[in-house]
Order: C-alpha cells, then sequence, then structure tokens
C-alpha cells in the first residue's frame, strides 16, 4: 500500500492507483486456486502486453520466440500421480512452425523421460500430445489432431483419466487413439527430478515456439467435452470476466494472467476526490 497524505490525514491504497504497478514484469500470476505458489517467472526477451484470446476486458497475452520461456517451480499438484485424472489447457497464436514448437511443456528429459509435451505441427498436421513411458526417450502415449492454423488464435485441451489420454482443439475432440506400438505408460515427473512446467518452449529453451500464448490453465479433473466446448466458446463473450469465472469455477489450479493491473474506476477516484474535499473542509472548521 501507498500512502498519501492529505496534511495530517493519511489514505493508503495499491500502487496501482498511483500509476505504479504492484506486479513485476517478469512474473506471469497464478489466479488459480495454488495461488503464488505457480506464479510463472519469464525469462527474457518474452514480449509482455500482446492482445490475448479473450474478447472482453482488454485480456493480454505474452510473445515467445527463440527459446524464451515461462517457467513454474516444482508443484506436486501440477504432476499428479499415474491414477490421477487432470487436464491441460492453453490458447496458441503461433506466426511460425518448422515441426517441432514446444508450446507447452513438463517434460524433464534427462535419463528416462517423465511428464509431458504439447507440439505444434504444421496448420495442416496440428497438434501433437506426448506422454512419455520412462524407457528413454520413448513416449506411451501420442495423440496428434486437429489444425495448427498460423495467425489465429487455437484452443488446446488434452485430458488425462487416469488410464487414457485424450486431444482437443478449438473446442472439438480431435485425437482419441494412441499412436501404434506404443504401451500406454506414463511417467510422472516426480519432485525428485524438480522439473518445471514451461511455457514457450522445453524447460532447457528447446523446441522454442513462435506464438503468443494466453490463458494456461491446469485442472486436477478430467474436463467433460461440453466443459471444454464451453471454455473455448466463452472465450468471445462480450461480458468481461465471463471466461476467467467459467475457468476457475470449473477448479483451475493454474491460471496465468498476463493482465495489466487495472486503472482506477472513476468510482475510485470519486471516492480520492471525496476524501480530499473533506480534508478541506476539516482545515476551515
Amino acid at each position: 500500500m501507498k500512502p498519501i497524505s492529505f496534511g495530517a490525514f493519511c489514505v493508503c491504497f495499491p500502487l496501482w492507483l498511483s500509476g505504479t504497478a504492484i506486479h513485476a514484469a517478469t512474473t506471469s500470476f497464478n489466479t488459480g486456486s495454488l495461488g503464488a505458489a505457480a506464479n510463472g517467472t519469464n525469462a527474457d526477451p518474452v514480449a509482455l502486453g500482446q492482445l490475448g484470446a479473450v474478447s472482453a476486458g482488454g485480456d493480454q497475452s505474452v510473445g515467445y520466440s527463440g527459446g524464451a520461456n515461462t517457467t513454474i517451480p516444482f508443484q506436486s499438484s501440477l504432476n499428479p500421480s499415474v491414477t490421477s485424472p487432470f487436464t491441460i489447457e492453453f490458447w496458441s497464436r503461433p506466426s511460425a512452425a518448422d515441426g517441432d514448437d514446444a508450446a507447452l511443456s513438463n517434460r524433464f528429459a534427462t535419463g528416462n523421460r517423465s511428464g509431458w509435451t504439447f507440439f505444434q505441427r504444421d496448420a495442416a498436421t496440428g497438434w501433437n500430445f506426448r506422454m512419455y513411458s520412462g524407457a528413454g526417450s520413448a513416449s506411451g502415449w501420442d495423440l496428434t489432431g486437429g489444425t495448427a492454423t498460423l495467425n489465429t488464435w487455437n484452443h488446446v485441451v488434452a485430458t488425462w483419466t487416469g488410464s487414457a489420454a485424450f486431444l482437443y482443439v478449438n473446442g472439438v475432440l480431435a485425437d482419441d487413439t494412441n499412436a501404434a506400438g506404443l504401451t500406454g505408460v506414463y511417467n510422472v515427473n516426480s519432485a525428485g527430478n524438480a522439473p518445471v512446467f514451461s511455457i514457450g518452449a522445453n524447460f532447457d529453451g528447446g523446441s522454442p515456439s513462435t506464438a503468443l500464448m494466453d490463458e494456461v490453465a491446469f485442472y486436477g479433473s478430467a474436463l467433460t467435452p461440453a466443459q471444454i466446448l464451453s471454455h473455448f466458446n466463452t472465450a468471445a463473450s462480450p461480458t468481461a470476466g465471463a471466461y476467467h469465472s467459467l475457468v476457475l469455477g470449473d477448479g483451475a489450479q493454474l491460471l496465468l494472467s498476463n493482465n495489466a493491473v487495472p486503472e482506477p474506476s472513476s468510482a475510485v477516484l470519486l471516492a480520492l476526490g471525496a476524501l480530499g474535499f473533506l480534508w478541506r473542509r476539516g482545515r476551515k472548521a
């Protein structure tokens, strides 16, 4: 809080009222239930303040290129046990593709691989979701589908039921059939590996994405097809806050906010003016 004095009268209010944001530019803040423990740290040169995927409310996104990424420290809630269902969701607006763009990942690649990765393929091939089996670099699950359209917002969701994976693109099921020859085994990241949840590239900066990313979310449940479609449709709602309320209501543990701290409302400004008036009257009495 920043104090403003009117003579002997002092009013304390948040820094954003004086035009100074509370939040550092290097942080993407988690508004989900895990709170500050799951805040994201943005590495230079991520581009803040870009147009976001949500239509209403001045939504903003983060731009990635060259291996710059946003990382989140290890959280057991973001790496649940193999039998625990979960959902990963994000919006991406890619501007380039080389077939090996890791938009979002928590893959730990040292030794036997664990975790999962999303790859943006060419527009016609679409999006690829891999879950690693713990046998060298092998995947246990490999799903591909939908379209990865350049210069357009793509809504990408993967769900894990505890035994099977599903990939959704733009609100509809894109693939639920595992690639031929894979075991279906999923090797979960552990605290011993201490991997990070990484946006814009793998945790080591490999497989960089050239894209805007927005509304990265993680849930400790497998969202239903109806919920996923509702999220896709609600992003276009003209009602400010509708999308975020829906996502949080569906149990998001992680929901990264890239939005600027809002300017003071006219009501707040009016209240401050009233305080000044009361102070002046008090001086005259």
